[in-house]
Formats: C-alpha cells, sequence, structure tokens
C-alpha cells in the first residue's frame, strides 16, 4: 500500500478522539491506519490524533488498540482544506474477533468554515453545462455572469484568481487565465469568494482552485463525445466537444493520468443567429506524473497546456470581415512538487512553477486551419488603414463601414512566471495548527503592439520587455477549540516593476475569521480581512519605454487617444467584511446565511494628464468601489433526490466599472481635457440586484439521472443612448427581467466492462429571451436627414456606383443616394443581437472502462 498525494496541501485534515465506549475514558497510542496509503499514526495521552494532507476522496480508517474490537470505519468523505471530525468508540473484548464495521456520516456542516466555501464535486461536474471549466462557477450565490466575464462579489473580473492544483494560471498582464483544462480531469472544484486564508495572494474577490484527478491504481479511460443538433424545435450553434481521459499506472509506486479535449463552436458569443466571423476552436491537453519514493517523501509532475483561437464580428466590418480582428491564445504550466511528510503531524512541500502564454490578435490570414494549426497573422507592415468606400452591395460609402483596408492594430504579448513555494503545516499542539509559506516570482513580459493611427507613414509602435519581481510571506494559526475555531493570519507582499528610480511596494494583508457553536445544530461564523494584488503589468509598462515622446509621436498619441501605463502604480486593495449562519433543520436538509461588505480602493482608472506637449490619458490608483450582499441557500438531499435554492441580493457601486470606463465613457474621441468625470458613485455595469438558481438533480430508475437548472434574475443596469446620458447619469436603467430554464437527462448503459452514458442537453427548454444589450445600427437613423442629400451623383463621378442607381439612368438622384445610405446603415443593424440565445439540444455519448 502507497501513500500517493496530490498536488501540494491539496488533502484535508482528519482529527478525532478514540475512548472506551463503556467507561468514555480516551484511548492512549491506539493505532490509526488510513487504508490504501502509508497515511498512520497513534493517538496521544488523551486519545486524540491528527493526519495532515489527506488526499481528498472517500477513505476507509482502522482504529486498532490491545485489548479492544478492531474498529473499520468507511465512507470517511475528505474534501481539500477541510478538517473531517471523528469520534471513534470501541469496545473491550478477551478474544481476538472480527473488526467491526462502522459507516462514517458526513458532517453536514463544517466547523471550521470562517468565510464562504462553495465546493462542487466531481459527481456534479458533468451535468453543468459550460464552455471554460472556469464558467463553473457562475451557478454559485455572489457570481455574476456579464458579457463573457465572471464578477464575484461586486468585483472586477480581473479580481479573482484561477488556480490548478493550488498554481495560480493567471496572466499577469492581462488579468485573464493563461490556460484552460477539460472538466473530466477537474475532480473538484474549490470556490472561495470574498474571504480566504492567507496563503492566497494576488486577488481581491475570490479564489476558484481546480483540483485535478489522482492517477488510479488501475488501468482505466473514458472517452465522451457531444454536439449541438438544429431541430424544428431547436437552433444549432455549431457547438462540438469531444473529451478524453486514461489513467495509465506504470507501476505500484508510478501513475499517470493524461486527457485531452477538443472544442468547435460557429459561433463563441451566440445570441440570435449564427454572427459570421465569430467561430472558435479550442484544445487542451493535461498529463500528470506521481512518484512514490517512500511513504514519507513524493515527488510529483504535471503538466496543462491549451490553445484557443477565435475570430471576432463587428457590424463596421460587416463586408470586410476577412479583414477583421482575430485572436490567438496559447499557453502550458508545468508544475515539480516535492512532498515530506516526517511524520502525521508535520507537512512540507517545495513546488516550482513554469506558466507561460502567448496571446495575438490582428488579421489573420485565410484558412482553412485544422484543429491543431495555429492562426497565422498577416505581418503587420502590410496592414492597410481601413476605409469607407462604395464597394458594398448599396453602393455608397460610409467612413464607419469599413469596406476596405484592414483592422489597424496587431499585438503579441507574451508572458512568463517562474514562481517557487515553500509550505509548511504544522500540528504543534491540540488546538493549534500553524500554517507557513514563502513565495518568489520572476517574470518576464514582454509586449509588441503595432497601431495605424490615420495611415503606414507614422505607425505608433510599442516593444517593450520587462523583468517585474513579485516576494510573498504568510503565517496562520488555525485555532481549534470544542466549540470555537479561529484562523489568525497575515500576508505581506512586495511588489517591484524593476525600472530605475521607481521603487517596489509592500502591503501587508491581515486576516482574522471565527466560526463557533450556538447549538448543537447553528454555527455563526464571521471574517474581516485585507485583500490585495498588483495591477495588472499592461496598465503599467503600456508606452512607457516610448517617453519621451518625440514630437511627432506626442501629437500622434494625443490624436488616437492612447492611454499611457504608469510604473507608479500601487496595489489595489479590498477591505472585506462577513457574517454567516450554517445551520441543519432535518439530517436531510442544511441552511447557510451570509451577509458581506467590501469596501475597494486604489483601483486602477483613467485621468488626463500633462505628459510632454500635450495632455494624455493615463493609467492612476484612482477609483473604488463599494459593494454589500447578502446570500441565502437551502440543500435538501437523500439518496434519490437532491434540491438546492440559493439566492443572492447585492449592491455593486462604484466610480468605474473597469479600468478603462471613463476612457470609454469621457476621452475617447473627444479630446476635450476639460472634461472632469464626476467623483460619485454609480451602480456598476455588472450590478444585479437579485439572482436564484434552483437546481434538482434526480436519480430516477432504470440508471437515468435528471437535472434541472432554473435561473430567475434581474436585468443589468445601462445608460442612455445621447450626450446626457454619457456625460451625467450612468446606468439609470435596467434591461428586463431574466429567466431560463436548463435541463440535462442521462442513461448509463453496461457492456461488460465496458461503461456506457447516453446524455441529452436542453438549453433555455421554454426558449424564453432576454435582452441582454441596447445595440443598434452604426449610424442611428434618425440622424440620416434626406435633406441632407441634395446632390446628384453622374455616372462620370469616381464616386458613382451602379447599386445605387436604382433605375440605372447613369445618375445618382438625391432620393436614390439618401435610400442607398439608409439601407446600408440598416444592413449594421445589431438589435437582433441584443437578446439571449433560442433553444438548443446537444446530444452526446461516452464509454468507459
Amino acid at each position: 500500500m502507497w501513500i500517493f498525494i496530490l498536488l501540494f496541501s491539496f488533502g484535508g485534515k482528519i482529527q478525532g478522539v478514540v475512548y472506551d465506549a463503556d467507561t468514555k475514558e480516551p484511548l492512549p497510542y491506539a493505532n490509526v491506519l488510513v487504508l490504501n496509503t502509508e497515511i498512520g499514526t497513534t493517538t496521544d495521552d488523551e486519545g486524540r490524533f491528527y493526519t495532515l494532507n489527506v488526499p481528498p476522496g472517500k477513505h476507509s480508517l482502522v482504529f486498532s488498540y490491545i485489548g479492544y474490537q478492531t474498529v473499520k470505519l468507511e465512507n470517511v468523505i475528505v474534501e481539500t482544506g477541510q478538517t473531517v471530525r471523528l469520534e471513534v468508540k470501541m469496545k473491550t473484548t478477551a478474544i481476538e474477533v472480527s473488526p467491526i464495521t462502522v459507516i462514517s456520516e458526513k458532517e453536514l456542516i463544517k466547523k471550521d468554515m470562517v468565510g464562504t466555501t462553495y465546493i462542487i464535486r466531481k459527481e456534479e461536474i458533468p451535468i453543468l453545462s459550460m464552455g471554460q471549466i472556469s464558467e463553473i462557477i457562475t451557478l454559485q450565490p455572489s457570481v455574476v455572469s456579464f458579457d463573457t466575464a465572471i464578477h464575484v462579489r461586486g468585483g472586477r473580473a480581473t479580481e479573482v484568481d484561477y488556480m490548478i492544483d493550488n498554481v495560480s494560471i493567471i496572466d499577469p498582464q492581462s488579468g485573464e487565465p493563461a490556460i484552460n483544462i477539460s472538466k473530466n480531469i477537474v475532480n473538484e472544484v474549490i470556490f472561495l469568494p470574498g474571504s480566504f486564508d492567507a496563503e492566497y495572494g494576488r486577488a481581491m474577490s475570490g479564489v476558484v482552485n481546480l483540483i485535478s484527478e489522482r492517477p488510479g491504481p488501475n488501468f482505466g479511460g473514458q472517452i465522451q463525445g457531444g454536439s449541438e443538433m438544429t431541430t424544428p424545435y431547436s437552433y444549432s450553434f455549431g457547438h462540438k466537444n469531444t473529451q478524453t481521459l486514461f489513467n495509465l499506472p506504470i507501476s505500484q509506486r508510478l501513475r499517470t493520468v493524461f486527457s485531452l479535449d477538443l472544442f468547435h463552436t460557429d459561433d463563441w458569443d451566440p445570441r440570435t443567429k449564427i454572427n459570421p466571423h465569430q467561430q472558435r476552436d479550442d484544445y487542451s491537453v493535461y498529463g500528470k506524473v506521481l512518484w512514490n519514493q517512500s511513504g514519507k517523501l513524493n515527488l510529483n509532475l504535471s503538466y496543462a497546456g491549451s490553445r484557443s483561437q477565435f475570430d471576432r464580428y463587428r457590424p463596421e466590418y460587416i463586408f470586410n470581415l476577412d479583414h477583421y480582428r482575430s485572436d490567438f491564445k496559447k499557453g502550458n504550466l508545468q508544475v515539480c512538487n516535492l512532498n515530506y511528510l516526517p511524520d502525521s503531524k508535520k507537512f512540507f512541500n517545495i513546488t516550482v512553477s513554469r506558466l507561460w502564454m502567448n496571446r495575438k490578435f490582428g488579421v489573420r490570414e485565410q484558412g482553412p486551419y485544422g484543429i491543431f494549426e495555429d492562426f497565422e497573422f498577416k505581418r503587420y507592415q502590410l496592414l492597410e488603414y481601413p476605409r469607407g468606400t462604395n464597394e458594398n452591395p448599396f453602393g455608397v460609402g460610409i467612413f464607419k463601414i469599413r469596406t476596405e483596408g484592414d483592422y489597424p492594430e496587431y499585438q503579441d504579448h507574451n508572458s512568463l512566471v517562474i514562481k517557487t513555494n515553500i509550505r509548511s503545516d504544522l500540528q504543534i499542539h491540540k488546538y493549534h495548527e500553524i500554517k507557513s509559506g514563502l513565495e518568489w516570482a520572476y517574470l518576464d513580459l514582454k509586449r509588441f503592439a503595432y497601431l495605424l493611427s490615420s495611415d503606414t507613414t507614422n505607425p505608433i509602435v510599442d516593444d517593450w520587455y520587462y523583468f517585474p519581481k513579485e516576494y510573498g510571506i504568510y503565517l496562520q494559526d488555525n485555532i481549534d477549540y470544542e466549540n470555537l475555531y479561529m484562523k489568525v493570519g497575515f500576508r505581506y507582499d512586495y511588489f517591484s516593476p524593476e525600472i530605475p528610480g521607481i521603487s517596489g511596494t509592500g502591503v501587508l494583508s491581515p486576516r482574522i475569521g471565527c466560526s463557533f457553536m450556538i447549538t448543537d445544530w447553528l454555527f455563526f461564523r464571521t471574517n474581516i480581512g485585507r485583500y490585495t494584488q498588483p495591477p495588472l503589468y499592461d496598465y503599467v509598462y503600456r508606452y512607457y519605454n516610448l517617453l519621451p515622446f518625440p514630437p511627432y509621436l506626442d501629437y500622434l498619441f494625443w490624436h488616437i487617444q492612447g492611454i499611457l501605463g504608469n510604473p507608479e502604480l500601487k496595489p489595489e486593495k479590498t477591505t472585506s467584511y462577513e457574517i454567516g449562519l450554517q445551520g441543519i433543520i432535518n439530517k436531510n436538509l442544511t441552511a447557510n446565511f451570509c451577509a458581506y461588505s467590501k469596501s475597494t480602493t486604489d483601483l486602477v482608472g483613467v485621468r488626463k494628464a500633462q505628459v510632454g506637449t500635450f495632455v494624455h490619458n493615463r493609467y492612476f490608483n484612482i477609483e473604488y468601489a463599494n459593494i454589500q450582499g447578502t446570500d441565502v441557500i437551502l440543500d435538501y438531499r437523500n439518496s434519490i433526490y437532491r434540491a438546492k435554492i440559493s439566492y443572492s441580493l447585492s449592491w455593486a457601486k462604484g466610480t468605474s466599472s473597469y479600468a478603462d470606463d471613463v476612457y470609454w465613457r469621457y476621452y475617447y474621441e473627444n479630446p476635450d481635457t476639460n472634461v472632469i468625470p464626476p467623483a460619485e458613485e454609480f451602480y456598476l455595469d455588472f450590478d444585479q440586484r437579485h439572482r436564484i438558481f434552483i437546481q434538482t438533480d434526480i436519480n430516477l430508475p432504470f440508471n437515468i439521472r435528471f437535472y434541472a437548472l432554473t435561473y430567475l434574475g434581474n436585468g443589468f443596469p445601462y445608460t442612455p443612448p445621447g450626450s446626457e446620458g454619457k456625460y451625467i447619469e450612468r446606468n439609470i436603467f435596467r434591461f428586463p427581467f431574466q429567466k431560463q430554464v436548463d435541463c440535462h437527462l442521462d442513461k448509463d448503459i453496461l457492456f461488460g466492462k465496458i461503461k456506457g452514458n447516453i446524455f441529452l442537453e436542453i438549453l433555455n427548454i421554454f426558449n424564453w429571451r432576454h435582452q441582454i444589450s441596447n445595440l443598434g445600427t452604426v449610424v442611428p437613423l434618425s440622424w440620416i436627414k434626406e435633406s441632407d442629400f441634395n446632390y446628384t451623383i453622374p455616372i462620370t463621378s469616381s464616386y458613382y456606383h451602379p447599386a445605387a442607381d436604382f433605375n440605372h439612368d447613369g445618375i445618382i438622384s438625391p432620393h436614390e443616394n439618401y435610400q442607398a445610405y439608409v439601407d446600408l446603415v440598416k444592413a449594421t443593424d445589431e438589435s437582433p443581437n441584443n437578446y439571449s440565445p433560442l433553444r438548443r439540444l446537444r446530444i452526446g455519448v461516452s464509454l468507459g472502462l
């Protein structure tokens, strides 16, 4: 029997007490063994025992003591970062008898949950419809999905840290995950919204930790495929997905697991219909090797890689989409991890990780491209500035409708993050568990940006290469009394842009939380903490290396209204408060309530600043936000049926929704430096007052499983069009109420040793649609006046086009010119894309050993 421990301190903790069933006296020095591992210990003088870093999953424990009947405790469920508490009764016996088997009952409420924690288990993941695995948290309270981005507790999308096996996968330039992994390799998801331990840095709103599958002792595999179908009652956006998973044990000491995921869709942002030039092709691979040198020392290696490439649609380029923007993102993660467990009360870990990502966008060369073929981009030196001409089906030209030329920008970003983590976990006393860690990160960041300002004579080129550094240290004491649990810790982070003359910044983040028993069925919890993260390095270095601007560039930069980076940006900060209750209503029904308040300061925003001759846009720590909310969850489950209802009430207000918010609202196409944004709060773009999720999961006869999800929520706020809404009142209207019901139905089928499964997914089963945007034509039709078209265009003119000459008399009359102009603008109408997608139907099958 060998212990195979997941990467880092991904396991949970088992502690408890062993005592005489008759006298209630503790039994010192009783033996405790976790079966199928080499984890074992003995009880202390008070009959207590502790085992750290037990792999998550179901375990069996054996308790033995001379003169007592051996006890085998089965179905002990261990979860990552959680503590399982056991009370074991042993009966005396004069002769050797067979062990008594006891089935452990899972704790319905967690004593050590001082902050809100959501755990999504492996059996729940396959039935959830999602594109990226990170989207799985969108069904949890406090989470809002808005315009393809995910916001936690009213924070910006870049305030969430996504991790794979406790290693961050966030690109420090863009703030988005550098890689993606298949959902079939994920064993469980740990979601910490708003309050988390001192070991987590670089996040202010939440942490999403994707715990990967543990290699098994036996050979096995699974392959699954699914696609959307077009029927008279459903619409297909060309969704296709294939997933594979293989367990490949090489020996008893050496085990491996491998996963591959392929994904294609004809429209990655579905609305009413498939938009042209919006297809997407992704793949991801994952592999892990676990090698156990001894029961105390373990070496673990893992690799994750993914590639995503997709086209974008924009109505301004509707007649020239082959020359519009496409995006490419490719990344990989390598991890080497060494665990050392000298005994059951001590755990040490050293981890070295390498995260790399390349992100490009521009005009791609025409395909076709296979699923594993990467986009090739048009050489930036060959880009032509886009123009609006009459080369379109309507024969008239409008500058905003680009019928010739190219998307005028090409960018190529590279991020390399090499990180070393040293961690320790020590049970130094029955009441105290000390966790500590040291982190060091070396960053290698590159950016090349090429922008045509108006022609190819003077392009703006931003080509930089910097090596910022980040350090962190933390210490936390987990205090565990009988009816009281506390976490007291702090974290210190230091960030340096590594630019001569600009010093780094250190930030101290204290955190404290406690949970205590009110009754034997009700726990109260509260926590307060400070959370920080450095600004995105794109905001730090953008165009900085071009300073001081030469005269021609000074004017061009002012002309295009570019945004200048600021190496003196400080870390953004959030102070969060939370109170909550966990309660057991009966053996099948639990309730969870929490209320929280967040104050976020030093958020990055854009303001005008004197740089050189002109006043330019520049990033500053100038924005703030205030968020409050409550979450309520009722969870009922038995062996056949589960129902979960979650309700969220929240208010998210601040001075900007995004770092570039003020720029787009006030400064873009408006170089007037006298415009000063009002320093007042408004409801942020992703503020959603009420959200309700109702989840039902039923195990039906004949190995059939039925799952249904009902979503209800308020519409998001928006600003009415026009100068008054743009410059004075923000987000004063709201889109209509939202509702949707999805369902999943699957059936297991056995073919000897092969386990098959067929499934059916219906998204938006009732075909309800709600408005999610306020798009229209490129030019408002109300702006087009026939009185402005008071000229004719003869056939001899270079502006003549036969498509606009309706009667083909060789002259485009004022009325024909006006009508062609109106028809051209109507062709850019995006109002059908203002609504959520139609009903979709997906079918699939899986086979596994």
